[in-house]
C-alpha cells in the first residue's frame, strides 16, 4: 500500500490544489507483494471519497482506516480537496464541480494506474461530501457503479435555512433560487434518473441522533420509489460526527465493493 500526496495547478480553479491518492500494492497469484513493480501493471477499481464541511484532502486519511480498507478491498482511493465549496461551480467563488467532475478524473487517470470502467468506479462523502456523491452520481450515473452517502445534505435549500450557523456562506456557493428543481437538486436529480438506463447502485446511511437524519429520512422513499432494491438505507447509533463514520466505513466499503451490506 502506498499513499501519495499530489499537488499541482489547476486549470480550473486557477490555483494549486491538493488530492491524496492510495493505492494497494500489486500482488502475486499467491497474495504477496509482486516484486517487479513494471510488469502486471493493471488498471485499479477506485472509489473517489469526498471530505465534509470543514475537512480536507488528508480527513479520511488522519480520521479513519481507509488505508487499511483500501488494502483489503485491492481499491484505489482518491480524496480530492474542495474547502467549503459543496461540491459546485460557486456563485462567488471557484468552480469545483467542474473541477471534480471535468479535470480531476483525467488527471488523476493519467498520473496512476486507475480504470475509467464504469463498473470499477464508485464515489463516496460524508455531510458535505455525501452531497457531493449523490450529486456527481446522478447526474453522471453512466460513469459509475455504486454511491455511498454518509449522513448526506440531500436538500441544500432546507439546510440552507436549517443550518445558517453552520453554513454562513451558503449563498456564496449557491444562488437561493437555483437550489431547488434544478441541477443542483439531489431529489430533482433523482426524479431525472432512468433506472432502466443505469445499473447505479445508492447506498444512504445516518446516525439515530444524525442532526441530518430527518432531512435524509425525508428523501429515503422517492430513492426506495425510484431505484427499488438497488436502493440500501442503514441507520447506526450515533450523531453526525467522525465515530460514526468510523464505525460505518468498513460497511460501506464492503457494500460498494461486494455489493452488498455487512455489519461489521
Amino acid at each position: 500500500m502506498s499513499i501519495h500526496s499530489n499537488n499541482f495547478f489547476s486549470n480550473t480553479l486557477r490555483r494549486s490544489v491538493t488530492v491524496q491518492v492510495v493505492l494497494p500494492e500489486p500482488l502475486t497469484p499467491t497474495g504477496s507483494v509482486a516484486p517487479d513493480y513494471c510488469s502486471g501493471r493493471q488498471a485499479l477499481p477506485t472509489v473517489w471519497l469526498l471530505h465534509g464541511l470543514g475537512g480536507d484532502a488528508t480527513t479520511w486519511l488522519r480520521e479513519t482506516a481507509i488505508e487499511r480498507l483500501a488494502t483489503q478491498y485491492r481499491v484505489a482511493v482518491v480524496m480530492p480537496q474542495t474547502e467549503r465549496g459543496f461540491y459546485t461551480d460557486m456563485v462567488a467563488g471557484p468552480k469545483y464541480w467542474t473541477f471534480m467532475t471535468t479535470e480531476l478524473p483525467a488527471r488523476m487517470r493519467y498520473l496512476f494506474p486507475l480504470s475509467d470502467d464504469p463498473k470499477k468506479n464508485m464515489v463516496a462523502g460524508n455531510s458535505m461530501g455525501g452531497y457531493g456523491a449523490l450529486r456527481w452520481a446522478l447526474t453522471y450515473p453512466q460513469r459509475f457503479a455504486a454511491v455511498a452517502a454518509m449522513s448526506p445534505v440531500t436538500d441544500i435549500a432546507q439546510f440552507r435555512t436549517d443550518k445558517a450557523a453552520i453554513m454562513p456562506d451558503m449563498d456564496i456557493a449557491f444562488d437561493p433560487d437555483k437550489m431547488t428543481g434544478t441541477a443542483n437538486d439531489v431529489n430533482w436529480l433523482l426524479e431525472q434518473l432512468k433506472p432502466e438506463r443505469s445499473t447505479l447502485r445508492v447506498l444512504m446511511t445516518t446516525g439515530s441522533q444524525d442532526m441530518l437524519r430527518a432531512m435524509d429520512e425525508a428523501s429515503r422513499p422517492h430513492f426506495e420509489a425510484k431505484l427499488g432494491d438497488r436502493f440500501t438505507w442503514r441507520e447506526l447509533p450515533g450523531r453526525h460526527d467522525w465515530p460514526l463514520w468510523v464505525a460505518q466505513l468498513p460497511a460501506v466499503m464492503h457494500w460498494l465493493v461486494k455489493g452488498t451490506w455487512r455489519e461489521v
